[in-house]
C-alpha cells in the first residue's frame, strides 16, 4: 500500500467540454494524480479561492463560456498566490500559443491533445503520488487523443 505525502501533487483541469474534462481527469487519476475540474474560468477561480489544496499545475482550455482562458489568466495574475501556479494551455486555436506566450503560460498543447503529451508536460511540474501500477486496472492507450 502506498501512502500519500503531506502535500500530494494535484492538477486543476479547466475545460468546458464535459467529456474531455472527465477523460483527462480519469487518465490523470489512473496515473496517480489528485485531480479537480471546473467548467470555466469563473468556476476555477471560485475553486481556487475556497480549496485548502493549491494545485501544482492548471490545465486550461482557452475558449470557454462565462470566463475564457485569457480572462482567467488575467484574474489569476492579480493574486500573488495563484500567479505562482503554472498554467498549461489547451487549445485548438491556431494562434493561441503565440498570443499567450508572454502572459505567463508555462506550456501549451494543441487540441486534440494526445494523452502521452499531457502526461509528459504535467510531469515537468509534478510527479504522481500514487503508484500507477497499483491503481491501473486496464491497459492504457498513450496514443489516444481527446
Amino acid at each position: 500500500m502506498t501512502s500519500l505525502p503531506d502535500q500530494a501533487a494535484s492538477i486543476l483541469i479547466v475545460e468546458d467540454e464535459f467529456a474531455i474534462r472527465e477523460a483527462l481527469t480519469e487518465f490523470l487519476e489512473e496515473e496517480g494524480y489528485l485531480v479537480a475540474g471546473a467548467a470555466n474560468g469563473r468556476e476555477a477561480l471560485a475553486y481556487l479561492q475556497k480549496t485548502d489544496t493549491t494545485p501544482t499545475v492548471i490545465l486550461l482550455d482557452l475558449m470557454m463560456p462565462v470566463m475564457n482562458g485569457q480572462q482567467f489568466i488575467a484574474e489569476q495574475q492579480q493574486n500573488p498566490t495563484l500567479a505562482r501556479i503554472p498554467v498549461i494551455l489547451l487549445s485548438a486555436a491556431s494562434d493561441a500559443q503565440a498570443r499567450l506566450e508572454s502572459d505567463g503560460v508555462a506550456g501549451y498543447l494543441d487540441k486534440p491533445v494526445r494523452l502521452v503529451e499531457v502526461l509528459q508536460i504535467v510531469e515537468r511540474f509534478c510527479q504522481p503520488q500514487i503508484d500507477p501500477v497499483q491503481t491501473q486496472l486496464t491497459p492504457r492507450n498513450d496514443e489516444a487523443t481527446l
